[in-house]
């Protein structure tokens, strides 16, 4: 998961983590002495600490799946990996799902600030970061649609269409669009139904990324409990009908930094649906009583056809 997004004031601090693929090797480099004018704000999206915004390098916390397990490779085809060009190769950013053969669906803070899009690459098939399968399929960007009423500040709206120089080949296993909810928030899944996160995120709070695809499986929260649990007199954030809240239940199950942008998800394989996206969480991940929020789908899905290509 991102830690930029509700940084108030923004830190400058240096923070780089790389996995490149064929070439293994993470490379941390941390300037401690940072200046922070204001109070932090301590909800913050989930991202890796490599990404680059407006030429400097921001204080992102890594956000990787806690308590979770490796999925069978390619199990889960609508997934992807979006990565940054860093120090000549590509480190992991944020996760996505694959829409169409041209789109990708993501979290707006995976792409807000970026104005150069050749920095990303979009690779599906992925498992091990580490190793060439084969399977990959990595793809430029073309350019990304952030929602218009996308918030900084609370980071409601929080959804992004990623568009594809080429179009992804689905007819193969390893590569297949997501299930999105029907239009009913009927079909939006109540509070205590089993779901499933997925990412290459931080595996603890700061720690590194992880190198083979992770899942998780957590509990849906009631917007009401959620919405206690981050009422908090001196930082309260409220949540929007455009969010949903999973896990926080027990300690040491949830998303963390790098796994912005993933999704939430029912079911398994190519039968599963997207309920949400990896968006904010309060740091450090995995703590009982403060709930994972992903942006809810459903409440999205008129934008979503009208701007997929």
């Amino acid at each position: 998961m991102v830690f930029s997004l509700r940084m108030e004031p923004l830190v400058t601090c240096l923070i780089k983590k790389h996995v490149a693929k064929m070439n293994k090797f993470i490379v941390l480099a941390a300037l401690v002495a940072c200046a922070i004018a204001a109070p932090q704000r301590m909800v913050l999206p989930r991202l890796p600490s490599s990404v680059i915004l407006n030429g400097k390098y921001q204080l992102i916390p890594e956000d990787k799946i806690v308590g979770g397990t490796e999925v069978v490779p390619n199990s889960l085809p609508f997934q992807i990996s979006l990565q940054r060009r860093s120090f000549g190769g590509f480190s992991q950013s944020c996760g996505g799902s694959i829409l169409n053969e041209n789109t990708i669906l993501d979290a707006a803070h995976c792409v807000d600030g970026v104005n150069d899009v050749t920095i990303f690459r979009v690779v599906a098939g992925e498992h091990d970061l580490s190793r060439v399968s084969g399977l990959e399929q990595n793809r430029d960007v073309s350019s990304y649609l952030m929602h218009p009423d996308y918030d900084t500040s609370t980071s409601s709206n929080d959804i992004a269409l990623i568009y594809l120089t080429t179009p992804l080949d689905l007819s193969v296993p390893s590569a297949k669009a997501v299930n999105l909810p029907p239009p009913a928030t009927e079909f939006d899944p109540p509070a205590g139904t089993v779901t499933t996160v997925s990412g290459w995120g931080t595996t603890s709070y700061g720690g590194s990324i992880s190198n083979v695809l992770l899942s998780v499986d957590i509990l849906i929260v009631s917007d009401a409990d959620c919405n206690a649990a981050y009422a908090g007199p001196f930082d309260p954030n409220p949540i929007f009908p455009s969010m949903l809240c999973a896990g926080g239940l027990t300690d040491g199950i949830d998303s963390c930094q790098g796994d912005s942008g993933g999704p939430l998800f029912t079911g398994t394989g190519a039968d599963a649906i997207q309920h949400g996206i990896v968006s904010w969480g309060r740091p450090p991940c995995a703590v009982a009583e403060y709930p994972g929020v992903y942006t809810q789908v459903s409440y999205f899905l008129d934008w979503i056809a009208a701007n997929r290509r």
